[in-house]
């Protein structure tokens, strides 16, 4: 999305957190945020954190923060986060498409678009 590479990691920025209600009053649910999602290379990756998670009869893993560079220009850094409430999975894929479409880069303007979407028509 960013230079041309392919993808190998997804952004974490939160961009929001779905609703929780306890007793009657609505929280953010913090476990289960929504990300940005967009997709990168590890050098337009900029890491945020990198947490060791071990378990017992598990192991141990590494699990790391990546900001794309949108989050790091729009959203604060990590572990602050946007207190936004997103209802809905659809709701949270327009707020993305959204954070996604205020971001261009040398890479992305020199695709082109092709009008009518490249299709052929046949006359039959």
């Amino acid at each position: 999305m960013f230079c041309g590479a392919p993808a190998t990691l997804l952004c974490d920025g939160r961009l929001g957190y779905p609703p929780k209600v306890i007793d009657g009053q609505e929280f953010i649910d913090p476990f289960h945020p929504y990300t940005c999602d967009a997709p990168m290379c590890s050098s337009c990756t900029v890491q945020q954190a990198m947490m060791h998670i071990c378990s017992r009869g598990k192991g141990c893993r590494i699990e790391t923060v990546d900001y794309c560079p949108i989050c790091i220009r729009d959203l604060p850094a990590y572990p602050q986060t946007v207190h936004r409430l997103i209802y809905s999975p659809g709701q949270a894929v327009t707020i993305r498409r959204a954070h996604w479409a205020g971001f261009s880069n040398d890479y992305q303007n020199g695709l082109k678009l092709e009008q009518g979407g490249g299709q052929q028509c046949l006359d039959l």
